[in-house]
């Protein structure tokens, strides 16, 4: 007697885009409402993720530097508390890497803008296309690492320009312009009489 177990499969690639399309969804909608809060930010995020070789620099540093500092935060009860919402700020800032990154590429494929409601489409062209190419077999991966690093460090870059001191050098006021002294003459001493 032989038997044969006959096993169904379910085809779940349907279910696979339809949560892409959700998904994506969810972060065009998040980034709408981050771009409606604070747009000064959001473009100064954007600004910042045009500098390359500092954004991914930065999205290194911070990607792994600011969970190891939380969780030594962590260790001390008093630190507890600060460790982990630094904690939560890097999951936070985790999930709008994407955004800045899209709203570059955005600005990349149809030009820069300083309107709030034209970023926002830009950004939801360019989250759309990074989303699509984070699906790629194989180098999906890396493309959505490479997101991750750069939207980080561009996050991190406006937030250090936004609460560094200012470059400026803080000078005196000129002093008001005083004619010249006859020569011969010493600062104090009485004018020689003519």
């Amino acid at each position: 007697v032989e038997f044969t177990k006959i096993e169904h499969h379910a085809n779940n690639e349907g279910g696979f885009y339809i949560w892409r399309i959700i998904w994506t969804a969810a972060v065009l909608l998040f980034g709408m409402v981050l771009f409606l809060l604070m747009p000064a930010f959001a473009r100064d995020s954007a600004l910042a993720a045009e500098h390359y070789g500092a954004s991914f620099g930065l999205g290194v540093l911070v990607l792994f530097g600011v969970p190891v500092a939380a969780l030594i935060a962590c260790v001390t009860v008093v630190g507890l508390l600060v460790g982990l919402s630094t904690f939560t700020l890097w999951l936070t800032c985790l999930y709008c890497a994407q955004i800045v990154v899209g709203a570059i590429v955005g600005q990349w494929l149809m030009g820069r803008t300083s309107e709030t409601w034209q970023l926002i489409g830009r950004m939801a062209v360019g989250v759309i296309l990074l989303r699509l190419l984070g699906m790629i077999p194989h180098l999906g991966g890396w493309v959505r690492f490479a997101i991750v690093l750069w939207g980080m460090g561009a996050i991190a870059l406006a937030l250090y320009r936004r609460f560094s001191p200012a470059d400026r050098v803080l000078t005196a006021p000129a002093p008001p312009m005083t004619p010249p002294l006859p020569p011969n003459t010493t600062i104090g001493s009485p004018q020689p009489a003519i």
